[in-house]
């Protein structure tokens, strides 16, 4: 299947089961789940296979492995919705721990689309070896890191108190802070409804991968340096 774009149906089926999330609703309105949001997710995933590849071909690139599936894990959450009222796709390496590495995303819901590079959540022992690389050779980091934030914004959840090395040039010191990063941009809704999509985010990812290789050759470190 070639991907033609998300439809208008794919964001009523979001704002549908947002208000209607349950097993009832979902399964009278199957067809419409396959047809608006499933179906054009996969075809999506695969026509980004090759983006994929050329930043990391070790990454998983499966339609049907990296698709989020609708249903939620709701064993350890507060709310037990049991449907999403979006979808994702984790570009990641098989068999390593989905929130703790690096890897690129997708993911659309009623309101925009988003994609970009980074970690789910904290992997100390990475960050760590950047934060290094940041005190020791600061040069290597700030070029990527410019270019990295060109049409990205620098999100993640940043220790909320962290000694600052001396001399560290300011452009580095939100990456610094961070426990966990992310590097994101929106995507109209307009763009995510035309085939257009595949090729903005490839350029996205081609624009990462720089940044991507360099974490990637860093060795990660289990002592903190804090």
């Amino acid at each position: 299947m070639t991907f033609q774009g998300y439809t208008d149906e794919t964001i009523e089926f979001f704002m549908a089961i947002r208000f209607n999330n349950n097993r009832e609703f979902f399964l009278e309105n199957r067809d419409w789940y396959l047809r608006a949001v499933r179906e054009p997710s996969l075809a999506l995933a695969e026509a980004l296979g090759p983006a994929v590849e050329g930043m990391d071909a070790s990454l998983e690139r499966a339609p049907s492995r990296v698709v989020s599936r609708i249903n939620r894990d709701v064993r350890f959450s507060n709310d037990k919705s049991p449907y999403r009222d979006h979808v994702w796709m984790a570009f990641r390496k098989p068999g390593e721990e989905r929130k703790t590495t690096l890897g690129v995303y997708f993911e659309i819901n009623a309101e925009a689309a988003y994609f970009g590079m980074g970690y789910y959540s904290e992997n100390r022992p990475a960050m760590n070896a950047l934060r290094r690389r940041m005190r020791t050779a600061p040069e290597e980091m700030l070029p990527l890191a410019e270019a990295g934030l060109r049409g990205f914004e620098l999100k993640g959840e940043p220790f909320k108190r962290i000694a600052m090395p001396e001399g560290l040039p300011e452009a580095l010191v939100p990456w610094y802070r961070m426990r966990a990063f992310y590097l994101e941009r929106e995507v109209p809704l307009r763009v995510a409804k035309t085939p257009a999509l595949v090729d903005e985010i490839s350029a996205g990812y081609r624009r990462l991968k720089p940044l991507y290789d360099y974490i990637m050759s860093l060795k990660p470190e289990e002592v903190d340096l804090l």
